[in-house]
């Protein structure tokens, strides 16, 4: 879907922010609300709306690189528990995994896990 990344910039709630907690890793967080006229519902069904998966990965993507440039380098382990509806508020964690350029995400909305993912970033000259 061309355009689909800059698109999602406009349905940003909240943008990307550190949240550094005593005895836990570093967190990325950021919210969306993605309401039915965003381009990435559309066919994705036609009476039953739904966010797709990788529109969910490149919310990850987003969050990890702070809005930056950052090439989606893999998706290591993705599950999908619970659908996402048009007009819901999207809350996005991501915190660094085990090995250089790697996260592991969790997406929520209505304060439930909606999908969680491990992916890795291949980050440009730019986003250093």
């Amino acid at each position: 879907m061309p355009g689909l990344s800059e698109e999602l910039s406009r349905f940003v709630v909240s943008p990307p922010q550190l949240i550094c907690r005593e005895g836990e890793p570093d967190k990325m967080h950021c919210s969306f609300i993605l309401t039915t006229d965003f381009s990435g519902f559309r066919g994705h069904f036609p009476d039953n709306p739904l966010l797709p998966g990788i529109v969910q990965i490149m919310l990850a993507r987003y969050t990890a690189a702070a809005g930056k440039s950052a090439q989606l380098a893999g998706v290591k382990r993705c599950k999908f528990l619970h659908p996402i509806k048009p007009g819901e508020t999207v809350s996005v964690a991501v915190k660094p995994g085990r090995h250089t350029g790697e996260y592991q995400a969790v997406i929520s909305s209505n304060e439930i896990d909606c999908t969680s993912l491990v992916f890795e970033l291949e980050h440009t000259e730019a986003w250093q």
